[in-house]
């Protein structure tokens, strides 16, 4: 009967790991074909749909004038600040949670139960666009751009670098 218990146990916390996806980002995936960086990938996290782009505009809108104005955006696995050398990361929350975020606050008609469900997506995105682009950095650096937020620079071994994508701080 114990070992039943244990076992339930274990299945429920493993299950509890799940993170659902509901399609809301795109990542798209290319190579250089720049002579001065030939071969190099490049990443592109877009949301998909009508809906995930109303969230989305505001949510980055929001990250953006978070930043010009000096203060932290959480984006889950990093921390993006502001400072006057330029952009600055640091490493943010392992797993998804929804306070690993920094969030806005919506307008009429949009609800934050559905911002959840995006900012899953994104995570999501996020993670696993980082983690691939990592794996291919070499020999010169992955790029993931965050639509009309930021750029990131990943280097195979060494930190990451953020630069703004469609603003100035």
């Amino acid at each position: 009967m114990r070992a039943l218990l244990v076992l339930a146990l274990l299945l429920s916390a493993a299950l509890a790991e799940e993170v659902p996806n509901h399609d809301f980002f795109r990542i798209t995936q290319t190579t250089s074909r720049s002579t001065t960086t030939p071969g190099a990938w490049r990443y592109a996290i877009t949301p998909r749909t009508k809906e995930a782009r109303r969230y989305w505009a505001e949510t980055a809108g929001f990250w953006v004038r978070s930043l010009k104005i000096g203060l932290p955006v959480r984006l889950g696995p990093l921390v993006v600040e502001a400072g006057r050398a330029g952009l600055t990361l640091k490493p943010g929350c392992e797993r998804y949670r929804p306070s690993c975020y920094t969030r806005p606050v919506l307008p009429e008609g949009l609800e934050d139960w559905k911002l959840d469900l995006i900012l899953v997506d994104f995570h999501n995105a996020l993670v696993w666009a980082l983690s691939d682009a990592r794996k291919h950095a070499k020999p010169y650096p992955a790029t993931v751009a965050l639509s009309k937020f930021l750029r990131l620079h990943v280097n195979p071994e060494g930190p990451f670098l953020a630069e703004p994508l469609g603003w100035k701080p």
